[in-house]
């Protein structure tokens, strides 16, 4: 099993995210024996009945349309129902969503409580379960309403990896090839030289990639916790796939958006000479050879102008905007006028 330990120099603060196979039942076990709380996927229950909890459970139906208040509202009810401490644990078994909105009622319930991470998609375990950003969407806004709060632990499985379907399999690798043009150059070419080993979700070469994008992750985040700096870095492609994702509907995966976004965000660097060539080509084809998307047509321009614009880091003079600069550097540009960006899409 590899272990990796997430120091937060801000709060002086530390935890472990522990990777491996084949573990999660006995650990699932021992929480409920101690009188842990679980916020689960209900899906993930319904695939993992022999291990999943029966003491003390809130079943959630993680989809985007649930990631809101209500819903918020409803796991700290549970809590309060259930007669949770101050020194309670509540345990997150799911993907993104659940993750996002549990570790946001952890953060919020008694001013904060114990809390557990077991990411069950490949997206959750590369990316949104390790950082401590927790989240609900607000008024058609995504994730514009949460805190920073780091998980006391976090397991990854990679058994889980087996219930996903394709698309959700690719829908969490971008995030790995993301941190690997934003940071790593060997590990961009460790992924690309591995594609076919990786499409046949060998767990030897995926626990690999899953450790190295945390440990890559957790580099960033000890520095810059709450995203004032070099945080910022781990945004590429993504201020690009807000607009898709809003002009889609959400109906385009998340994951997807963001491959979307890398290719539209390193072609608006490489015009504007942040960027070389060569870096704009391995990405574009990487994405490219796994069958992700390499075009959008907009429904709405003025609609994704609107969800681009309301970002998160935008700020009064444009957006900051991450990029895979010249040999896989990572650099953010500020104050870039929105309209530049999504002009790219017409």
């Amino acid at each position: 099993m590899k272990s990796i330990t997430v120091n937060i120099l801000e709060n002086k603060t530390n935890y472990n995210i522990f990777i491996g196979s084949d573990f999660i039942g006995d650990k699932l076990a021992k929480y409920e024996k101690d009188g842990a709380y679980f916020i689960i996927d209900s899906k993930v229950a319904s695939l993992y009945k022999n291990i999943i909890p029966k003491e003390r459970v809130f079943l959630f139906q993680a989809a985007e349309k649930n990631k809101t208040f209500l819903s918020l509202e409803k796991m700290l009810d549970f809590l309060r129902q259930h007669n949770a401490l101050r020194d309670s644990t509540l345990v997150s078994v799911g993907g993104g969503i659940t993750g996002d909105v549990a570790a946001f009622a952890a953060s919020v319930y008694m001013r904060g409580i114990k809390l557990i991470q077991v990411p069950t998609t490949l997206l959750a375990m590369v990316d949104s379960s390790v950082g401590g950003k927790t989240a609900v969407n607000f008024k058609g806004i995504k994730n514009n309403i949460g805190s920073f709060y780091q998980p006391d632990m976090v397991l990854i499985d990679s058994n889980f990896l087996d219930s996903l379907t394709d698309k959700e399999y690719l829908n969490g690798l971008v995030e790995s090839i993301k941190i690997a043009a934003i940071r790593d150059k060997e590990f961009f070419e460790y992924i690309n030289a591995n594609k076919s080993s990786i499409l046949k979700r060998s767990k030897a070469i995926m626990e690999y990639i899953i450790a190295e994008s945390c440990r890559l992750k957790a580099e960033i985040v000890e520095q810059d916790e709450k995203e004032a700096g070099i945080r910022k870095l781990l945004n590429f492609g993504h201020t690009a796939a807000h607009g898709i994702e809003s002009d889609s509907n959400y109906k385009i995966h998340h994951g997807f958006a963001v491959a979307l976004g890398m290719i539209y965000e390193s072609k608006y660097a490489l015009q504007n000479g942040y960027t070389d060539k060569e870096t704009y080509e391995a990405v574009y084809d990487l994405l490219k050879s796994l069958k992700y998307p390499t075009h959008y047509e907009p429904k709405d321009i003025d609609k994704m102008l609107e969800a681009v614009s309301k970002d998160k880091k935008a700020g009064k003079n444009g957006i900051s905007v991450a990029f895979s600069g010249k040999n896989m550097q990572g650099i953010i540009i500020n104050d870039i006028k929105p309209k530049e960006l999504i002009d790219l899409f017409l």
